[in-house]
């Protein structure tokens, strides 16, 4: 029994089960659908989250009422109408025709059997058939279609004038009093920011290089491993006549005989190979790559050291070959005293890094142990520092990576005084670190902070001020004041007026005749007073008639689908179990 059918289902809808095994299923393809969308690192993050595990869950609950409401509509599927439909299925063909180890392969590459999968396409299939029926139960009033396709096609004429808070703000006075008065309603948003000051150790990873020891062992085998780069990173062209018939190796010493009297290499593998993938194209197999070809055949065409250069007869499982090679662009490696500083130097930090990682575990047992950084700092024969003061958003080097900030203010650190957990930094490095000084969270005194105070207080009668001439100019009514635009015919899509002068003209109610509906937008900094004219209504296009309807059924039978699983949603009794 698969393991999986040992564990309790995970979620139950109106007394049915739904298995660890489909939760798993549905879990893998939306990871995979993440890496493919967001790349493997984004999609590893969002792989376990929570957001993801619910939507699988709700996908899974929406899936299973559809079914249950399927089966209580008496909506059915035979296996014949399914398997009809797998015969048609591309990715279950071989050669334009069904195969069933293909079949079978494809869904175990899924995690189906054959009956899971036949059961799951005939739930599929009756769902669409409920779906469909719902849907096409809608039906849309053609004067309804009608009405809709004339509002879209409606035309409206417009003026409008804009305002603008910072045009108001020369008018502005603001006195002591309501400075002192704004400042105090408003303290919360002048709170200085919590700072801490560290005093802290650090073990740098250059600082532990210059410690490290290395024999001239090390360096030579460094060396012989640089050597070996070079050599791979060589590109070498290769051709051969192969010969996999008759008498291979008397055919082969002719071939050769043949080359070594002048006659060219490609003409030959023509004439000869019994490669014809190779041989229309004169023997040539492009460059020589490892982990293609048999050790026997790479080996011969590496020990090739100048172009033009051609094998013996070289023995494979797949006959005899004359190997030719056709270029060869080699790196000239450094000589060992020329790459001995750097490679020195590499080995260093590669021990450095390894010890870094003991060093790490050393200095936090040292520090858990320990009340104050100072021993610690002496244990390893390392200076006490001390930081600058910075807050949660970070300081300057160091103390702007995020994980140093994240370890000084817990509580431990600020509140109980304890040396903070031992850090990695970017470069490599180690650091830890103790409160030496702390400021909390406080209120800014005015005289700190009068400027910023000024300046919202400013914005905020500006803004008024706006607001009042806005409100003055409503009540008279004038479009033919300065500032107000030509008249502008727009449509709904219109582009050549603000986007909230359109919506809002289409919202105003159709003006009387010779009068103008005007009313106000909202904004903050920019607002608006948006007049409509005349309102036109445009002829209805009889050839566009029916597409109008088709649409409107189709967003109709959308909805009526959404409302039916809706009310199916509300009363279903779901139980979600922690697993």
């Amino acid at each position: 029994m698969a393991a999986y059918q040992l564990i309790r289902a995970p979620v139950t809808v109106n007394g049915d089960d739904i298995s660890a095994a489909e939760y798993q299923r549905l879990l893998n393809i939306r990871q995979q659908e993440l890496a493919s969308q967001y790349g493997v690192e984004l999609a590893t993050q969002l792989a376990n989250s929570d957001i993801l595990k619910n939507d699988v869950i709700e996908s899974l609950v929406r899936q299973k009422i559809q079914t249950q409401l399927a089966s209580e509509l008496n909506m059915a599927v035979s296996d014949d109408q399914v398997s009809d439909a797998f015969a048609n299925t591309e990715a279950f063909q071989v050669d334009g025709k069904f195969d069933k180890d293909t079949y079978l392969n494809v869904l175990s590459a899924n995690g189906y059997t054959h009956q899971s999968f036949l059961a799951e396409q005939k739930t599929r299939e009756a769902l669409m058939q409920m779906e469909s029926g719902i849907a096409n139960s809608a039906f849309v009033v053609k004067a309804m279609a009608d009405r809709y396709q004339a509002l879209g096609r409606q035309v409206r004429s417009v003026q409008f004038k804009q305002f603008n808070a910072v045009d108001f703000r020369s008018e502005v006075e603001i006195s002591d009093d309501e400075l002192n008065e704004y400042y105090t309603e408003h303290q919360a948003q002048y709170m200085s920011d919590e700072q801490i000051q560290v005093n802290y150790l650090l073990i740098t990873l250059d600082d532990l290089a210059k410690e490290q020891l290395v024999s001239d062992e090390d360096v030579q085998s460094a060396y012989d491993s640089y050597l070996t780069e070079v050599g791979e990173s060589e590109t070498r062209e290769i051709s051969h006549i192969l010969f996999a018939d008759g008498d291979k190796e008397a055919e082969a010493n002719a071939a050769l005989e043949r080359l070594n009297a002048g006659e060219s290499f490609a003409d030959l593998a023509t004439e000869l190979s019994d490669d014809p993938g190779s041989a229309e194209f004169g023997g040539s197999l492009g460059a020589l790559l490892p982990d293609v070809y048999v050790p026997e055949f790479y080996d011969a065409a590496m020990a090739l050291t100048e172009a033009g250069q051609i094998s013996g007869l070289v023995e494979t499982q797949y006959g005899i070959h004359l190997i030719r090679l056709d270029s060869l662009d080699a790196v000239e490696p450094d000589s060992l005293d020329d790459k001995r500083d750097e490679l020195v130097a590499e080995l260093k930090r590669k021990k450095a890094q390894d010890e870094i990682l003991l060093l790490k575990t050393q200095v936090a047992d040292e520090a858990f142990a320990a009340d104050n950084i100072a021993s610690v700092a002496d244990t390893f024969a390392v200076e006490v520092q001390q930081s600058d003061l910075f807050g949660r958003t970070g300081g300057k080097g160091y103390f702007a990576e995020p994980d140093v900030v994240s370890a000084a203010f817990t509580s431990e650190v600020v509140d109980d005084g304890l040396i903070s957990n031992v850090v990695k930094l970017s470069d490599g490095s180690i650091l830890a670190m103790q409160k030496a000084d702390y400021q909390p969270e406080e209120i800014q005194p005015l005289e700190d902070v009068i400027d910023s105070v000024r300046e919202a207080l400013t914005t905020q009668k500006a803004t008024e001020l706006m607001t009042a001439a806005i409100e003055t100019e409503l009540a008279e009514h004038n479009t033919d004041a300065d500032g107000w635009s030509d008249t502008v015919d727009v449509q709904r899509t219109s582009t050549d007026v603000p986007s909230v002068v359109r919506n809002k003209a289409f919202e105003l109610p159709k003006p009387a005749e010779g009068k103008k509906s005007i009313a106000a937008t909202t904004g903050e900094d920019t607002a608006y007073l948006v007049a409509v004219t005349d309102v036109f209504e445009a002829e209805n296009d009889e050839t566009n008639s029916d597409t109008s309807i088709a649409k409107q059924e189709q967003a109709a039978g959308a909805y009526q689908n959404q409302m039916f699983y809706n009310i199916a949603r509300n009363a279903a009794d779901v139980k979600v179990r922690n697993f």
